[in-house]
């Protein structure tokens, strides 16, 4: 008989705890810690039990807090392989809201296409209707989303932010006026409600950790310019890994390339000179899948692909390079729910945190 995964192990283990009530709803589950120590288990290991318990609903993240229980009395979880889709705790016989507004900057990349599909599925189940308003990362396009959907009155709206906004005065509005509203993915720091966001400063935290203790200590970050909450904390996570392990880091191998270049044709030119002045360069972390594109042709165009382990944060679809996973299901799944309850009266702004999926790691576990 085929063994089950350690992971799987840990993973029925807490949904035996839930079922039975000794782990009941809002119950705060151990700590990684914890279950390492009672496990005898990696941290790696630990994680993967937690993220499908997440993914289907059992447990939840809240940062600062911990993982607690979220499911609810009388509710039961489905796994991916009974339903082709994660658990979804919701009242079936709430009254819905006819429609919500799903604000996205581009339909380009393959993790916003994820996240536009599962809204609409967890919209659709929960009873609403959803309308797309894309800004095209134009600041100006997403006021005018607002004031369009607001002026349908739709009940709630879920934005995903452009990718260069600082300030935004149509999106203070609805927090000021506690409109059902939730940033997905980025958000805005100085403005309070509601976000559902990947784990992005542990996703680089961890991988640049993974690099380091691989002997890397060249080790170049290819990104869009810093201007948005994604980069900003990814960029920090690299930092800290540097920091956690008393190594000096070399800022100077940190290229943020502008939006204005990498918007245009330029961008290309603009990462192979960065590469070139750096020769010395034996691992890049690429912090969007764009960024791992233009990475890859520059370090073919300079005959240096073998020489060079590349990582990026979400999959670009390219031969060889490894990624960092979001958990678009989750996300989204997560971003209805939210949004649900501030619609039906609640009002208490917090973040829900999604962990994301090493791929480079699981081999190792």
């Amino acid at each position: 008989m085929k063994k089950i995964p350690l992971y799987k192990q840990i993973k029925q283990h807490i949904q035996q705890k839930i079922t039975s009530g000794e782990l009941r709803y809002r119950d705060r589950v151990p700590s990684e810690q914890e279950m390492m120590e009672e496990y005898q288990v990696s941290k790696i290991t630990v994680k993967n039990a937690m993220i499908e318990l997440a993914e289907e609903g059992w447990v939840k993240r809240i940062q600062g807090k911990g993982t607690f229980v979220s499911l609810e009395p009388g509710a039961r979880p489905l796994t991916a392989t009974q339903t082709g889709t994660a658990y979804y705790p919701y009242n079936q016989h709430a009254a819905p809201a006819p429609v919500i507004g799903l604000i996205i900057p581009t339909m380009k990349t393959r993790v916003i296409q994820k996240l536009i599909d599962y809204t609409e599925y967890y919209a659709n189940q929960a009873g609403y209707q959803l309308i797309l308003h894309i800004t095209r990362e134009c600041a100006t396009n997403e006021t005018e989303a607002i004031r369009q959907l607001t002026d349908r009155h739709v009940q709630g709206i879920i934005v995903f932010p452009t990718e260069d906004e600082k300030y935004s005065e149509s999106l203070l509005r609805l927090s000021l006026d506690k409109f059902p509203f939730i940033f997905m993915d980025r958000y805005l720091r100085n403005i309070e409600t509601y976000r559902v966001t990947s784990d992005n400063f542990a996703g680089a935290y961890q991988t640049v950790s993974y690099l380091l203790e691989k002997g890397h200590r060249h080790i170049a970050l290819i990104s869009p310019d810093n201007t948005n909450t994604a980069i900003q904390d990814r960029t920090l996570g690299l930092e800290h890994a540097y920091m956690g392990q008393h190594i000096s880091i070399d800022k100077n191998l940190l290229c943020h390339v502008p939006l204005d270049i990498l918007r245009t044709a330029g961008a290309q030119e603009y990462v192979t000179d960065f590469l070139q002045h750096y020769p010395y360069i034996t691992a890049v972390f690429a912090l969007t899948a764009e960024a791992a594109d233009l990475t890859l042709a520059s370090l073919h165009r300079l005959s240096r692909v073998e020489q060079t382990e590349i990582i990026s944060f979400d999959d670009p679809g390219l031969p060889g390079i490894a990624c960092i996973m979001q958990d678009e299901q989750t996300m989204a799944m997560w971003a209805v729910k939210l949004l649900q309850s501030q619609m039906e009266g609640e009002y208490s702004p917090q973040e829900y945190v999604v962990p994301v999926r090493l791929n480079f790691l699981e081999n190792t576990i």
